[in-house]
């Protein structure tokens, strides 16, 4: 069998139709929409990984949040736990950082002897943050150290929903009681 030498084609027989110019330049458009689709697909699932790595916010942590938001005020510390000043309600305030990093919990203040209204705490693995107003349209932005020194900071506020050691996944208490054959060691 011989076959015909290069660029010497045969004619196109009268039956078939003669190759549409345009086909290769369709299968061209394809590739290229389907890279741009690959491309945006990865870049999207980057954008959302980073966010959640970030802790579901915008800005990263609530502690960084605070931290480079609000005023520092050392005056108003409370032993482990550092106070700033920020403008607005507690309930603003709150809001803003809860967009920095969503909370495990959030609740407000509970009322009662000693309790201020309109407080607003935020429970983090890490650490708490407690929201009390201030001065006219300021809050006092508390944020504990650790979790342990906030619980036991704020415990008359959010002791009735918030566990002292967070990750204890035991039932019942760690405390040892008395009574008859029970307790001590």
């Amino acid at each position: 069998m011989t076959y015909p030498p290069p660029g010497n084609h045969p004619p196109p027989s009268p039956d078939e139709p003669a190759p549409d110019p345009r086909r290769r330049l369709n299968r061209i458009r394809n590739i290229i929409i389907g890279v741009i689709v690959v491309i945006t697909i990865f870049a999207l699932l980057g954008a959302c990984g980073a966010r959640a790595l970030r802790g579901d916010g915008l800005g990263g942590s609530a502690r960084d949040h605070i931290a480079q938001n609000y005023e520092r005020n050392t005056g108003l510390d409370e032993g482990d736990v550092d106070a700033y000043v920020a403008e607005g309600t507690p309930a603003e305030v709150a809001a803003e950082i809860r967009d920095a990093e969503r909370p495990t919990d959030q609740r407000a203040g509970a009322s009662g002897t000693g309790n201020v209204a309109g407080t607003q705490f935020l429970q983090y693995p890490d650490y708490l943050v407690a929201l009390f107003p201030y001065a006219a349209n300021q809050t006092r932005v508390m944020l504990s150290r650790d979790y342990r020194s906030g619980y036991n900071r704020y415990h008359n506020y959010v002791g009735a929903f918030w566990v002292p050691m967070p990750g204890y996944s035991g039932s019942g208490s760690s405390n040892r009681g008395g009574g008859s054959g029970g307790g001590g060691k």
